[in-house]
């Protein structure tokens, strides 16, 4: 792509960046480049033929008013698969330190403080899990802190937030961050020793080590990145961590950077000593919460496109509908789905997965809509259902009803009129303000985030 291109498809994406979802941008808009622009016509390279689909039918017009307010003589934009250029890449020359300087620094940081040891047997080789890349990370509002912080740490290893730690229930993407991390720092530089383990790993080997009488300090203080999930399984093990203490602090005292996860966050680790508490608040704590409506649907569109299969919205809508809070669940639906359909030569169709999927249709036999959401806000907050539709302006009354318009927007991903209809009739512009000051304050705190995540228990109760 040239640079009159580039520079005009670099604003194209600014504007679309601010009409369109994270989720959405990031998934289908990400890997397009503009490959012409002659006339009146615009051609738009996209990497495959579903992608080409997908935006076709979906985002065309936002793409159309985009380019015209850079080019307003556009009247025509075409879609391909194929790059105006077949010429390769230049490879970066073998003297480029344009990525060799800071792995270089951040070696130099990284001197070993036990460099008189052998670390042949203490350390294995690590080895890349290209399952788990940040390219392939959905994010969205509950999650884009944390995908943030772990992308700069894999920039600047040792430099910044150290340590992360990175905290959220059951599958929501914390081990897809360790592992991105991971892979991102090896990619920059191969000879940087990481450490992938869990809790429990460095808890039996510590108790192995005690066993046999060896010394327990070679196999995790000479790691240059040390990553641990579940750590609130080292809870109420008191040798345990006095033994991660001193590795925590041989670590940081040389820079080496310390990734954690958990289940929660630090001060809620019961039994956690506060010497560590204290440490591992240093550097950055980030949660993810469980991905909203607009993320889920965009995590399956994502999983179906990474295989080459065509996932039509209503499949992937159903799905996300049902399963709202895993998203290993999430996902091993829709392989479950995908499975049957070629098992029995059967469409990916919405009749297909109600089938497949009945066991979550199960669990929530209540019909969810606008009503029952309305509802279930009130019973939630304790006041009327009259309450919440009506006109009071107090605020025990109307962050109550943003919620609801927030539930309705992302789960039931209604427009904004038909909310105010379900509301009384209220302006659709009440609505769009009072669904993004939850979105934002959803972003930023946790116990709005918990009320939220109550209340959807509460729909299919």
């Amino acid at each position: 792509m040239d640079n009159k291109l580039q520079t005009v498809w670099g604003s194209v994406l600014g504007e679309l960046e601010i009409v369109l979802s994270q989720a959405n941008f990031q998934t289908w808009l990400k890997g397009t480049e503009l490959a012409e622009l002659e006339g009146s016509k615009a051609v738009i390279y996209v990497p495959n033929i579903f992608t080409r689909q997908w935006i076709q039918d979906k985002y065309h017009q936002e793409i159309l008013d985009a380019i015209r307010k850079v080019d307003p003589n556009i009247s025509n934009v075409e879609y391909t698969t194929k790059k105006a250029s077949a010429e390769p890449a230049p490879k970066p020359k073998s003297d480029d330190n344009s990525i060799k300087m800071p792995i270089n620094k951040a070696r130099e940081k990284y001197s070993n403080p036990n460099s008189g040891q052998s670390t042949i047997e203490s350390y294995g080789e690590f080895r890349p899990n290209e399952k788990y890349k940040f390219n392939n990370f959905i994010t969205g509002s509950s999650n884009k802190l944390a995908f943030s912080a772990a992308q700069l740490v894999s920039e600047k290893p040792g430099e910044m937030y150290n340590p992360l730690f990175l905290y959220g229930p059951a599958g929501v993407g914390k081990t897809h961050l360790l592992w991105a991390i991971s892979n991102e720092i090896h990619a920059r530089d191969p000879q940087v020793k990481i450490l992938y383990s869990t809790s429990e790993e460095f808890i039996n080997t510590f108790l192995s080590a005690i066993r046999k009488g060896e010394k327990f300090t070679n196999k995790y203080r000479v790691a240059d990145v040390l990553l641990i999930d579940d750590m609130q399984f080292i809870a109420g093990k008191e040798r345990t961590q006095e033994e991660f203490f001193h590795t925590f602090n041989a670590l940081h005292q040389y820079n080496k950077q310390i990734v954690l996860c958990s289940d929660r966050p630090p001060k809620e680790i019961p039994t956690l000593e506060e010497r560590l508490r204290s440490r591992f608040e240093w550097g950055m704590v980030a949660d993810i919460q469980p991905p909203d409506f607009e993320t889920r649907v965009a995590i399956l569109m994502n999983k179906a496109n990474s295989h080459s299969i065509e996932l039509n919205m209503d499949v992937a809508e159903f799905i996300a509908t049902h399963i709202d809070n895993n998203i290993r669940e999430l996902e091993g639906a829709l392989t479950k789905v995908i499975a049957h359909s070629r098992l029995h030569g059967q469409a990916i169709d919405l009749s297909t997965a109600q089938e497949v999927l009945g066991m979550y249709i199960q669990k929530s036999q209540v019909k969810v809509n606008a009503k029952t959401v309305l509802q279930k806000t009130a019973d939630y907050y304790e006041i009327s259902f009259n309450d919440i539709t009506g006109t009071k302006r107090s605020r025990e009354v109307v962050v109550p009803r943003q919620v609801a318009m927030f539930i309705m927007r992302e789960e039931l991903s209604l427009s904004f009129p038909r909310i105010a209809k379900s509301l009384g009739g209220k302006d659709h512009t009440t609505i769009m303000h009072g669904v993004n000051k939850i979105k934002t304050q959803v972003a930023r705190d946790s116990v709005m985030s918990q009320d939220i995540q109550s209340i959807k228990k509460l729909l299919v109760g």
